[in-house]
């Protein structure tokens, strides 16, 4: 156990002066090395990703809502109560596909951010952890 401490506080130590660590756990034959680096820049471009992705809808959202608002309230300009129903339909309904289409375009790029990420960090040697398997699953709420 103090053997496992030990190098924990090592690695850490390492990490935060910028050194690329290579940890090693075990003992002979199954000793494993971890390319932190290579994870950590997986990590990185995964998050930067998603965060692109959110800012991104969020643009989108607000632009359709800011659309719907100036559409409906110049509806009420109109004297025709069926021409304003139509603008006011219409306003809706373009209103709901532009949150279709963002929302669409979101979840795509989500995907395809953990996709990239599953790929980066198989080819990070030794990066393999259980989280890493259902994190996505937080995400998917985003």
């Amino acid at each position: 156990m103090r053997n496992g401490v030990i190098k924990v506080l090592l690695l850490v130590g390492a990490m935060l002066t910028g050194f690329p660590v290579f940890a090693q756990g075990g003992t002979g034959k199954d000793t494993l090395k971890i390319d932190v680096s290579c994870i950590q820049n997986a990590i990185d471009e995964r998050d930067t990703a998603l965060a692109t992705m959110v800012d991104t809808w969020s643009s989108s959202v607000k632009s359709a809502l800011e659309t719907r608002r100036d559409l409906e309230k110049a509806s009420w300009n109109i004297t025709s109560y069926k021409e304003r129903r139509i603008a006011q339909r219409k306003a809706w309904s373009d209103y709901g596909k532009a949150l279709r289409n963002a929302n669409t375009k979101k979840k795509k790029e989500r995907v395809s951010a953990w996709k990239k990420f599953d790929h980066d960090r198989k080819e990070c040697d030794g990066a393999y952890s259980p989280e890493m398997n259902t994190g996505s699953t937080y995400d998917a709420n985003l």
